[in-house]
Order: structure tokens, then sequence, then C-alpha cells
């Protein structure tokens, strides 16, 4: 993260919240609720950094996907501010190395996959894992401790008597489904921090991780990230 995006997303804050901001103490992973911006104000300060940078919303509906941390904020600034705005990556090299940072960055700011969420259950980090399928699937199988909140269901009623301190992990049945992507928009957009569990229940299950349900998966190996050497 570039300090031109620091200040740049310090000067949207300060026009949203009418007062001075000072992010410099503040680590990436805090909560723009927790600044004082509810959802209205958080897609307003969204919409205002894209339109100040020029960004064909038609081309990169991408970017529409409610911020709900600094950390988010800081990524978006950075892919998309002008090059003369931002420092380059390394002499010489196009600019287009920067966004594409920015873009893996924000990937690892939206999504989570099995063996890190696995990894954050153990380590009893504060996360709640949500199932955006149907009830019935729900109750069919489904990743233990998960709770149930359909997707069609979401509301800001319904959503009231949740916490917005955890982090919320949306998942669905897997890649053919995008439930668990309605669902982490709907949560975002009411403030809740959010992330995506890359492949939902069926790459859970691949990995070998144990299921609840009518019908759980009985046999459960301990599978071995290759990604962990």
């Amino acid at each position: 993260m570039s300090v031109a995006a620091r200040e740049k997303v310090a000067g949207y804050l300060e026009e949203a919240l009418g007062k001075p901001v000072d992010l410099s103490p503040l680590p990436d992973d805090t909560a723009l609720n927790a600044l004082g911006l509810d959802s209205l104000l958080t897609i307003n300060v969204l919409v205002t950094l894209l339109e100040d940078c020029g960004v064909d919303l038609g081309e990169h509906a991408d970017s529409l996907v409610t911020p709900s941390t600094l950390g988010d904020l800081y990524a978006i600034a950075d892919r998309f501010m002008a090059p003369e705005e931002a420092p380059a990556a390394v002499s010489g090299e196009p600019h287009r190395h920067t966004d594409q940072l920015a873009y893996y960055q924000a990937k690892l700011a939206y999504e989570m996959d099995s063996a890190d969420l696995q990894a954050a259950l153990a380590d009893g980090q504060d996360l709640v894992v949500v199932d955006g399928r149907g009830t019935e699937a729900y109750e069919a199988e489904h990743i233990p401790g998960a709770i149930s909140i359909p997707h069609r269901s979401i509301s800001r009623e319904s959503l009231s008597a949740l916490s917005k301190a955890p982090l919320y992990v949306a998942y669905c049945d897997g890649i053919g489904c995008n439930a668990s992507t309605k669902t982490a928009i709907k949560l975002a957009t009411e403030g809740f921090r959010v992330k995506e569990l890359i492949g939902g229940l069926d790459w859970w299950k691949r990995d070998g991780h144990a299921t609840e349900g009518l019908k759980a998966q009985g046999h459960v190996h301990v599978a071995d990230c290759g990604c962990a050497g």
C-alpha cells in the first residue's frame, strides 16, 4: 500500500465523517464501521474514490463490492490511482504491475481457502462461518459450527442481532454456485467484515475436513496442503 493511497483514503474519510482522521496508527484490517462509517457512507466513499480516479464502473464492476476494512480501501485506491499519483513499483516498469499487485492483494483481502479457514478455526480466531445456501442443504451437510443464513433471506432486519466484531466467512456448494458471493455482498453492504471461501463446501470436503448434518461426510482423511512447504 503506497503513501499516496493512504493519503487519498484519509481525505475521503475526513470528507465523509466531517472531521480529521489519523490513519497512521491503524492496522489495515481496521473495520470501517469502527471509524463511524455506516454502509451508506462507505458506499459514498467508494463511489467518490472511483469517480475521482476516472474508473469506468461498467468495465470494472468488480470494484463495486463494498469495502469493509481500511485495507480494502487502500487496495482500491492503489489499483486505480493515476500513474503520476502512485510511485512506480520498479523504475521503468509499467504501471500495470502496480495494478496487478493491488489485484492480488485484494483477492487475499476478500477470499480465504479451506486450509486458511481450518487454521483460523483451530487458532480460535474471532470469525463466523456462514452457509448462504438454503435451509435443507444446510441441514443435510455443512461446515462444523457454521450458521445458516440463506442469502435470499438476508435483510438489515435479519442481520440486526449479529455482532459486527467478527470476520464472517461465507460459503456455498462450490465453484458452480454463487450463493457465497451474494451472501458476502449483502453482509458487506451492511457493514460486516466478510471473506468468501474459495471452492465452498466441495473443496472443504476435498481437503479432507469434517462436516456436520444428516449427510455428513463419514470418513475424513487429513489433507496435507501442497503449498505449505
